[in-house]
């Protein structure tokens, strides 16, 4: 039992040291500076660092394809930035904890007949639009008389 206890022992400490160095600090310097740093999804973050947590202006992009550009507190997007999703989406203003809060402006890419250059201006609260007022377009169409 001992020596199995010491296989498993060995295997997580293995597993954890792989893990590890997929994760690596590429340039400059991550713990107080500015560097580039490959996370072990394969995100990558470049900017300003502090104690080894993104903080100031950096570039974090998503394996996924989205990227956010803009200010970082205590590692979670905090202050002014841009994020653009991988399918054109956007968002441009104020966020807080990691989520859009503020005031803000949200470009939807639509594609097909339905709506072109969609968007939304106002305030956000926890990442969702605050105050949405729906306004016609225009003057509604006259329904058909019958004679």
């Amino acid at each position: 039992m001992q020596t199995l206890n010491k296989i498993a022992f060995t295997l997580l400490i293995a597993i954890g040291f792989t893990s590890y160095s997929n994760a690596q600090c590429t340039t400059g310097n991550c713990f107080d500076g500015n560097g580039s740093y490959l996370f072990e999804n394969g995100d990558l973050y470049n900017g300003l660092w502090k104690k080894g947590i993104p903080n100031g202006y950096g570039v974090y992009e998503f394996v996924n394809g989205d990227v956010y550009k803009g200010s970082f507190k205590g590692g979670l997007m905090d202050g002014r930035g841009t994020y653009t999703y991988a399918n054109g989406d956007k968002y441009i203003g104020a966020w807080k904890d990691g989520m859009m809060n503020g005031r803000g402006h949200f470009h939807w890419e639509l594609i097909g007949d339905l709506m072109t250059n969609a968007k939304y201006e106002g305030f956000f609260k926890d990442g969702v639009p605050k105050n949405i007022e729906i306004k016609p377009a225009g003057t509604p169409a006259e329904p058909p008389k019958h004679k």
